[in-house]
């Protein structure tokens, strides 16, 4: 039952002939290029009880032999695939169920009904080219399939690449796809074969995805516990972007951006945050604040702000046509090889995170909790006074704090100290929510000034806002000051 882990990437037809002369893959090459037909014939029941049970079933012929594969639906990130297989030579293109013997799969396999309902539903039939790579000292399989996926009265060219790591270290599937992009315009590829081949058969909605416990232990160490707080951060921002490039739900552009920052926050945690890595997330980050913050002025702040029919008009135009720029712009860098090159370099840097560390987790944990607070202290000193700028410091220290406090909470189980991290994790939230209204009418403020910079006639329309908002102002900067007391009495429990 090996864990199968592959990198999987979209290759355009024109780019193949450079895939097969690029010079990583001469430098690394063990032996000959080997070129075969692969008939994969996947099967399941007309009501796709294996898809609900998170499995699925393959029979492939290949040089002359029959070849059966039970998957496990795993998780990807980056484009890195990570799925328990169960693979068995058969003796004919059909299932053979004596050879699905594991205990996790039997209670499955073993019911007389689910096997006389399962049928071919469809079918995947490839030209694969595999090259063997000595790669740093990993075995890597790279393969380039070039063919059909086929279900029913439906055909879809499939091409795509494939980096299989045989044996050795992850993070040199993400260094050699990243030799490759560096002359090949590539895209990373989330999908196996087998959602693709589903999707014929089942709607998935695209719903926006949102943060998920990144599952630290307590026995963790600094490497494992970074490794499950970058992949689960990555996982988040890569299933909400399809949302963002296609979908219209602004609750999309929302996720990403929350991704983002929570990964930003585990760089600086662990101290991987570089300059080339931080410009790409500013640059990313800058992408997504300009279309969140005009979803915001759009579906929040100006209908709350009840400006009349007359006033409102004009403003809600503009900021539609601003809106839709941003919207463009964003959409263009996500599908940009700036950002599937980005992408990589975050898939590399998590493979590779941080050294273990000679300390428990817990202890520098404690620390890197301390000292956020004690830097939200100082800023937050005489906070209901503070002018936008500064306020707007404090609440990113907060953030980074509630962010922090999300990732090691689970590294302090006991039942008083996990009460005093509701307690305080509730405070801090409070604070944070003050924080976000000042900071929606702040931003909002200077959204709507540019707008009417540009188009004088919306004076009017600008006035009225200003009075909204100086009186909201006003009322959320006296709650500050109980908010702000509250969390100062909040226990610590780190």
């Amino acid at each position: 039952m090996p864990n199968e882990i592959e990198l999987k990437l979209r290759i355009a037809p024109a780019d193949i002939p450079r895939l097969r002369r690029h010079p990583a893959i001469r430098r690394t090459l063990s032996g000959k290029a080997l070129t075969r037909r692969l008939i994969s014939t996947y099967y399941d029941t007309q009501d796709l009880q294996l898809l609900d049970k998170r499995l699925s079933l393959r029979v492939r012929r290949m040089s002359g032999g029959w070849f059966q594969a039970v998957k496990a639906a795993g998780h990807s990130s980056a484009g890195l695939h990570q799925r328990l297989e169960w693979e068995d030579i058969i003796a004919k293109g059909e299932p053979d169920f004596t050879k699905i013997v594991d205990p996790a799969l039997t209670p499955v396999f073993d019911d007389p009904e689910l096997r006389k309902a399962l049928q071919p539903i469809f079918t995947t039939d490839m030209r694969r080219t595999e090259w063997q790579l000595q790669y740093e000292g990993s075995h890597i399989e790279l393969s380039l399939d070039d063919g059909l996926l086929i279900a029913g009265n439906h055909q879809q060219p499939l091409i795509e690449i494939e980096l299989e790591l045989k044996q050795g270290d992850i993070k040199h599937l993400f260094e050699l796809a990243l030799a490759l992009q560096d002359n090949i315009p590539l895209t990373i590829e989330n999908a196996s074969k087998a959602q693709r081949g589903y999707a014929y058969y089942r709607q998935f909605p695209s719903t926006p995805s949102r943060t998920r416990p990144a599952g630290l232990a307590k026995e963790d160490n600094q490497q494992q516990a970074f490794e499950k707080i970058g992949w689960e951060c990555l996982r988040h921002l890569q299933d909400n972007q399809d949302i963002v490039v296609i979908g219209t739900d602004p609750e999309g552009v929302h996720q990403m951006r929350t991704a983002l920052r929570r990964l930003r926050i585990a760089l600086r945690l662990f101290r991987l945050d570089d300059e080339f890595l931080d410009a790409e997330l500013r640059w990313l980050n800058e992408l997504l604040a300009s279309a969140r913050d005009l979803d915001v002025l759009l579906t929040e702040s100006l209908p709350k702000a009840n400006l009349s029919q007359a006033n409102a008009a004009g403003l809600y135009q503009r900021a539609k046509s601003a809106h839709k720029r941003a919207y463009g712009k964003l959409r263009a860098g996500l599908n940009s090889q700036r950002y599937q090159r980005l992408l990589l370099q975050l898939g590399l840097t998590v493979a590779n995170g941080p050294t273990a560390g000679k300390h428990a987790l817990a202890s520098t944990a404690s620390k890197k909790l301390g000292k956020i607070w004690q830097k939200l202290l100082f800023q937050g000193k005489k906070l209901h006074t503070l002018v936008d700028d500064e306020r707007h410091r404090v609440r990113i220290t907060a953030r980074r704090l509630r962010y922090a406090i999300d990732f090691f909470s689970p590294l302090y189980p006991g039942k008083k100290t996990q009460r005093h991290a509701v307690q305080f994790r509730q405070a801090l939230g409070e604070l944070q929510q003050l924080l976000g209204k000042l900071n929606d009418i702040s931003v909002t403020r200077t959204l709507v000034g540019n707008l009417a910079k540009r188009a004088p006639e919306l004076q009017p329309e600008l006035t009225a806002y200003l009075n909204w908002a100086n009186k909201h102002e006003k009322r959320n900067r006296k709650s500050l000051i109980s908010a702000w007391k509250t969390l100062k009495e909040a226990k610590n429990f780190w």
